[in-house]
């Protein structure tokens, strides 16, 4: 993973690649269609949770692990699903070329949670 350093939310705009999140929609339904089989229900569970959680700017999450695989509280699932599934989620998805994450510090050096970065389908 590479590490970047994140001083406001403006930094992470640059990393999206899509316009809209119509667009990000499109391409995500791209991806599961030719991809959804390898993954496990609740690899799924963990994904639409990512996805969801990137609607702010389109195709960026930046949060801590803990917040996605918790976030039953804010409503996104009423699956909670285990650290190691959602990082097993992660990894496919980065083999298949759906994701990029990298590992995010602040001013202070301090680590950050990640920025998943979807990436566009290739020839989409």
């Amino acid at each position: 993973m590479l590490r970047i350093t994140i001083d406001t939310s403006s930094n992470i705009q640059g990393y999206s690649q899509f316009y809209d999140f119509e667009e990000f929609r499109l391409n995500i339904e791209v991806w599961f269609i030719d991809h959804q089989k390898e993954f496990t229900q609740g690899e799924l569970y963990g994904l639409n949770q990512l996805i969801q959680l990137s609607s702010d700017i389109p195709g960026i999450c930046h949060v801590a692990i803990k917040s996605v695989v918790c976030c039953q509280d804010e409503g996104l699932s009423e699956h909670i699903i285990s650290r190691s599934t959602f990082k097993r989620m992660i990894w496919k998805c980065i083999e298949i070329g759906m994701l990029r994450v990298y590992e995010t510090v602040n001013k202070q050096g301090a680590q950050c949670g990640n920025l998943y970065v979807f990436n566009r389908y290739p020839d989409f």
